[in-house]
């Protein structure tokens, strides 16, 4: 057990656990083992909700807090959390960009009548760049990555930057802390030296017993691109990007062609390199952070200091990758052309389902005896 875990208290029996991320900080490895011990948090009376744990298509929380339907899965939520007596956990990487009215609303409706804790799980900033850089090519970003780097860095800490709206430690904590109390925000350094520390906060937060929030070695990794990869997608972007509506975009690009190049088991590839000048400001800019969270009242878990790690793989420019293998290229291919297909059939489906539209005499006699009624 990683002994910086073990002073943790228990959040009150009706007290709600809410995980806002950030992304690649173990989220997917912690909210894989919390579905696999979906059984066991439930004998335990706790309630877990986050992706793969209850529908099979899990959307952005933060979606479908704006979408807000009627009977659909944020309300669904929502009725589960408020109508459970034990304690409760909601995870979802998506809130770190949250903004505070947003977060207000999460909170309100989540966190109804209870105490709230939010575990904010973080790592170094040099270390989150090409993740975040990456991430957003699914979103239709066309900029290479050091074009990408620079704009990050000439709006620094700046929350309507993405990067910085999601790790700005400091201002995260404030903006949760206003809506729980800053010593109820919980901050876990993520290290590779302690693998299981996430899990291990978890349990004790959760009150239950150690051992029953597990790693599985089979489960599914949330793999990084490689270079060539991302700069395929990136160059995608550039053809459709502004020629696909939003919609048509995420069925084709980010539900078809992504996936399908994603799921190849092609070997690690060529990384994404992090130039030296962008590691160095994000270390700078780390260090800063660290001593900031230091000042405020957030529980911290592990070497805050980390935040300061510069890491970086090449002292010059970034040269974008020409070239990318045949299979890469096959796979994202076909995967935007079955992605169309599955888009087709279920628009015929919709279409067939309607019942065809009266015709003859027998129509006509309809529609004047409905044109009759309306007079």
């Amino acid at each position: 057990m990683d002994s910086t875990t073990t002073g943790l208290a228990a959040i009150p029996d009706n007290g709600l656990l809410l995980h806002v991320g950030v992304f690649k900080t173990g989220t997917t490895a912690l909210q894989e083992a919390l579905r696999a011990a979906g059984p066991a948090l439930t004998e335990a009376g706790v309630l877990y909700r986050g992706p793969a744990s209850w529908v099979p298509r899990w959307k952005s929380l933060l979606v479908l807090v704006a979408e807000n339907k009627p009977g659909g899965q944020w309300q669904q939520m929502v009725a589960a959390v408020n109508g459970h007596e034990g304690r409760a956990m909601v995870s979802s990487e998506n809130l770190c960009g949250a903004t505070p009215r947003e977060a207000a609303t999460v909170v309100g409706k989540l966190g109804a009548g209870r105490p709230v804790k939010v575990l904010i799980t973080v790592r170094s900033l040099s270390g989150l760049l090409a993740s975040t850089w990456q991430q957003l090519l699914k979103r239709g970003l066309t900029l290479p990555f050091e074009d990408w780097l620079h704009k990050t860095f000439d709006n620094v800490e700046s929350v309507e930057e993405l990067f910085w709206r999601r790790n700005n430690f400091p201002w995260q904590v404030r903006k949760w802390g206003e809506l729980v109390g800053e010593e109820n925000v919980i901050l876990a350094v993520s290290d590779k030296k302690f693998p299981t520390r996430n899990l291990e906060i978890v349990e004790q937060l959760l009150g239950v017993a150690p051992g029953t929030v597990t790693l599985n070695p089979d489960t599914r990794s949330n793999r990084s691109m490689s270079f060539a990869e991302a700069e395929l997608l990136r160059r995608l972007n550039l053809q459709v990007g502004e020629k696909l509506r939003r919609e048509s975009y995420r069925r084709m690009v980010r539900l078809g062609a992504f996936p399908g190049f994603y799921r190849l088991d092609t070997g690690p590839g060529e990384p994404i390199p992090v130039p030296r000048w962008a590691a160095e400001r994000a270390a700078d800019l780390g260090s800063r952070q660290a001593a900031e969270l230091r000042q405020m009242s957030a529980v911290i878990v592990g070497d805050i200091d980390v935040l300061g790690d510069a890491k970086w793989d090449i002292d010059g420019p970034v040269a974008s990758p020409e070239m990318v293998s045949m299979d890469t290229a096959v796979a994202a291919s076909a995967g935007a052309l079955l992605a169309a297909e599955r888009y087709l059939r279920s628009a015929q489906k919709s279409v067939t389902a309607e019942p065809p539209p009266p015709t003859g005499a027998r129509s006509t006699e309809r529609r004047l005896r409905s044109l009759l009624k309306r007079s």
